[in-house]
């Protein structure tokens, strides 16, 4: 009897635990949809604000969540490098194309991984992955610590794109593996951001920059290369790579420089491609289980959002730039979206630009509704499905709860002081969210 306690409880730990966790950027797969049902409806600085926390640096990753621990990144130097916000960052320089003009800071960063108890906010320990000057400039409203780590049972895993590192370290903060992908230019010196992906023993880098196309897969337990590809043109893209759990298969989906690629996640092997359309740099791609759903924005143009079913093959490629294409289902004209990435409900799709909300019938393309959403400003942050609701955050901290369907209502929300550009994270009835100075908990009832 003693025996069968043991077992069943060694079943049910890790499936309590399962719930909870948040494991890269979107949660899991990417997706954008959380495990997580049950948040609180609505909080401010005095109200369901379980703890926060200063951290020190600088960094726009996403907090990662595994069971009770909570991992972050961040660039630590004594020279103020906080980010400034949206309406601040587009007056300088790189905004005007004028990248080039500006040189990296004097100055020296240690690029370092933070681990925090979930459930108290602790720093359990910080270590420093690699460290020195930088070798380009960043955008002023971006961070040297942009790309939000992964994380399973075996350890914690982190990109810092502006120096070309990969690490593996276990939830003791100790190293288990280091690769070096090589530091690169970025478009307008606006620097890196794409966050890594896993999936079971594997974890996946998007490194395309104007130097490098590199998309590889390493084995998370020995930090050996699995499989790499090479783009045959560089460009520089700020998109995540996402894994596509469809009705068919399991896919890996890259974007930039106009062209989407899927790969075997196993072999590297491609499946399909997409270029000579808009595809995203600044967002990344939505999935569910039946469609992929992308387009692309930036400051000179806005392209077509596109929905795609799974089941492609070989090259897609429409003949007239921004045309449909074979397994494209619906298309709208000038509706890509920008900064933010769109996020399906399954039944629903999802585009923020600026403070618009856009709502969508994921299978038809029908466009529900467009409706400016009270009291929110710029929104760089991506939106979270997470059960009947969609939580929108700006990067002011006005946060808005709106409810998943085909009417445009808002069901909560809330405030916090501080810049916001970090994507939540959700987890064990918490969100998490990071902004320029601290890392918050936002809970209803306290563990």
């Amino acid at each position: 009897m003693l025996r069968l306690i043991w077992i069943v409880a060694g079943i049910l730990i890790p499936l309590a635990g399962f719930a909870a966790d948040f494991p890269q950027f979107r949660g899991e797969n990417g997706s954008g949809v959380a495990a997580e049902t049950s948040i609180p409806s609505k909080w401010s600085t005095t109200e369901n604000v379980a703890w926060k926390v200063p951290v020190p640096g600088a960094g726009w990753s996403q907090p990662i969540l595994i069971g009770e621990r909570l991992y972050l990144t961040t660039a630590v130097s004594d020279k103020n490098l906080k980010p400034k916000d949206f309406s601040s960052g587009v007056k300088t320089p790189q905004s005007m194309g004028l990248g080039g003009l500006t040189k990296a800071p004097n100055t020296t960063i240690q690029w370092q991984v933070h681990c925090y108890h979930a459930l108290t906010g602790e720093r359990l320990w910080a270590e420093t992955l690699t460290e020195g000057k930088p070798k380009y400039p960043i955008h002023p409203s971006n961070t040297y610590a942009t790309e939000s780590p992964v994380a399973n049972a075996d350890g914690i895993y982190a990109f810092f794109g502006a120096t070309g590192t990969v690490a593996a370290l276990n939830d003791k903060g100790q190293l288990l593996w280091r690769q070096e992908l090589g530091a690169f230019s970025t478009n307008n010196g606006f620097g890196t951001g794409s966050s890594l992906a896993i999936h079971q023993d594997k974890v996946f880098v998007q490194h395309f920059t104007n130097g490098s196309g590199i998309l590889a897969a390493f084995d998370t337990r020995s930090g050996n290369p699995i499989w790499r590809v090479d783009r045959a043109k560089n460009d520089s893209s700020w998109s995540s790579p996402i894994l596509w759990n469809n009705e068919l298969r399991l896919e890996l989906l890259s974007s930039g420089n106009d062209l989407i690629c899927s790969h075997d996640p196993d072999s590297g092997r491609e499946l399909w491609r997409l270029s000579n359309v808009k595809s995203p740099t600044a967002c990344s791609i939505a999935a569910d289980r039946r469609q992929i759903y992308f387009g692309g924005s930036d400051p000179f143009s806005t392209g077509p959002l596109f929905a795609m079913r799974a089941g492609a093959t070989g090259d897609i490629s429409p003949k007239k730039k921004n045309d449909t294409f074979d397994t494209c289902t619906w298309q709208e004209s000038k509706g890509g979206p920008g900064m933010p990435s769109p996020v399906s409900s399954g039944d629903y799709l999802y585009v923020v630009d600026k403070n618009i909300l856009k709502c969508y019938e994921a299978q038809s393309g029908k466009r529900l509704y467009q409706s400016r959403v009270p009291a929110l400003t710029m929104v760089a942050a991506s939106p979270i499905v997470i059960g009947d609701k969609l939580l929108i955050l700006d990067e002011a901290g006005n946060a808005a709860l709106v409810k998943v369907g085909p009417e445009f209502e808002v069901i909560g929300g809330g405030k916090l002081d501080d810049v916001f550009w970090s994507t939540p994270a959700v987890g064990d009835g918490a969100l998490y969210f990071r902004g320029a100075d601290a890392l918050y908990c936002v809970r209803t009832s306290p563990r």
